[in-house]
């Protein structure tokens, strides 16, 4: 049964081998020159799990359809490229980053991919079996049953869709470039992926509805949804943030309620916050050759450099150029 779970990496991925993109592993397709370039790999981690990490570009726009009568789970992120997908001829939600939870009993998919961008995506997949055992061996007091996940009649898979925070992303980039030696690899990105699993089963299937309980208690629906709203505005402003006052004016709340709502949800302030997002976009962005020090600086909302250099200091314990050094 795990067997034929297997296979369909690669009957999915059946166009680009067909074409030439074989590796010298079953478990790798190295993209041809005509089609584009990357890889995507595949790390069977046990029997019925395993992890798919797509890092490539393709040179045209091209769809990919699927079919299986197979149960299975899927974890995926898609963290960056143009992709548009559908389940069952049901157009799924958009918007990178994005992580998806999974849980079907027969798959029937179109993904579209664009040409002449840059795709990363990794995916964590499990067959039914390997899901029930990996819930059952984790104990618990009361097992988690999959299939009452999905609805009756005609509904075939349940999806659960929701925007990757920044905090997460630079964890889940480690599963596409994994820092540890080979002999050590499979025991990480299986402790990686295992993390992973039980941190969004619990938020997806869980911590929604307590969350909206102490919500009510202790800041009330609206007033929490206008801190999130805060915080998404931090993150995608941090370049040049709003001050304080307009970001009260933006999601019309008192600067007080503001900045209580923070210490309520966060546990910070709200340039402390600011600051953790800015040190873990600065540390993604330092993760990649192409970028200078002085553009994450930029990037990140530091125009002085010194600046900068001393907030990652205090961060990570080291000043960036010798991280990046110390990295290579």
């Amino acid at each position: 049964m795990n067997d034929d779970f297997h296979e369909h990496f690669n009957r999915y991925l059946h166009d680009f081998r067909s074409a030439g993109g074989g590796g010298l592993s079953p478990d790798l397709i190295d993209l041809p020159e005509f089609m584009g370039q990357g890889t995507i790999t595949r790390t069977k981690l046990r029997p019925g799990m395993e992890l798919i990490v797509a890092n490539c570009r393709l040179n045209d726009d091209r769809t990919i359809r699927f079919h299986s009568e197979t149960p299975m789970i899927e974890l995926s992120f898609w963290l960056d490229g143009s992709i548009k997908c559908s389940l069952g001829g049901e157009r799924q939600a958009a918007g990178l980053p994005q992580s998806r939870l999974l849980f079907a009993r027969r798959m029937r998919s179109e993904t579209r991919y664009k040409g002449g961008q840059t795709i990363e995506t990794c995916g964590i997949r499990l067959s039914e079996s390997a899901f029930a055992s990996l819930i059952g061996s984790l104990g618990g007091d009361a097992p988690l049953n999959w299939k009452r996940l999905l609805a009756e009649g005609e509904m075939s898979a349940r999806v659960f869709c929701q925007a990757i925070d920044p905090a997460e992303q630079l964890h889940i980039r480690r599963l596409l470039a994994c820092p540890y030696v080979p002999a050590l690899r499979n025991m990480y990105l299986e402790g990686t992926v295992l993390e992973l699993l039980a941190g969004y089963l619990q938020r997806y299937l869980f911590d929604d509805r307590e969350a909206c309980r102490k919500d009510a208690k202790k800041l009330g629906r609206t007033v929490a949804a206008s801190i999130r709203s805060a915080a998404d505005t931090l993150v995608r402003r941090m370049d040049d943030p709003p001050s304080l006052p307009e970001l009260a004016r933006l999601v019309q709340l008192s600067e007080f309620k503001l900045k209580a709502g923070f210490k309520e949800l966060y546990g910070t302030t709200v340039f402390g916050y600011l600051r953790e997002r800015r040190m873990e976009r600065a540390l993604q962005l330092l993760e990649q050759e192409k970028i200078s020090i002085y553009e994450a600086s930029l990037m990140t909302g530091y125009s002085n450099p010194s600046h900068f250099a001393a907030v990652f200091r205090d961060k990570f314990g080291l000043n960036p150029s010798r991280w990046r050094r110390d990295k290579s």
